[in-house]
């Protein structure tokens, strides 16, 4: 897998000009990468707005998510493609995703991290892919984070992402 030069690019999503795009190419050929850093939508060149990859993500990703989609041509342009909310799941850290305030219309970016399980509590929290082993740290929900829509640079650096 070949990687070619990143570099910032406006979004289509907001106009920031923080959006990072990422180039590689695959045995299929090459693949543009765009996460804008305002806004936290990504995409990608596989992302055509009524392609086979579009229909599975939209099978298997959460309905905030999929409600948020919006379509847009990528920098540069080129055929309109389906931008989401990204995810991120940093197993060591925590979370960053969507979440609604009143409707799909009103939502913000959440941080939660994760925490440790003091050992005499872990036999509470079993390992349901590997029998016999349990958890040493959980999301902490109580404690999450909020951030504004266009904030979402913010929430990834309180997660921990850029260290």
């Amino acid at each position: 897998m070949k990687q070619g030069q990143d570099k910032l690019v406006n979004s289509p999503i907001c106009n920031s000009d923080a959006c990072y795009e990422s180039e590689f190419t695959t045995a299929d050929g090459p693949i543009k990468t765009w996460l804008c850093m305002t806004s936290g939508y990504t995409s990608n060149t596989t992302m055509k707005t009524n392609s086979e990859t579009v229909k599975l993500v939209e099978e298997t990703t959460a309905d905030l998510i999929k409600d948020l989609r919006q379509d847009h041509e990528p920098p540069g342009g080129g055929e309109s493609l389906a931008w989401f909310p990204t995810v991120i799941t940093m197993p060591e850290k925590g979370m960053v995703f969507p979440e609604p305030i009143k409707d799909q219309d009103d939502w913000q970016w959440t941080v939660v991290k994760n925490i440790a399980i003091p050992v005499e509590e872990q036999n509470k929290y079993p390992d349901p892919k590997n029998p016999g082993t349990f958890y040493k740290s959980r999301v902490d929900m109580k404690n999450s984070l909020h951030f504004n829509k266009l904030c979402f640079m913010d929430a990834a650096e309180e997660l921990g992402m850029f260290k």
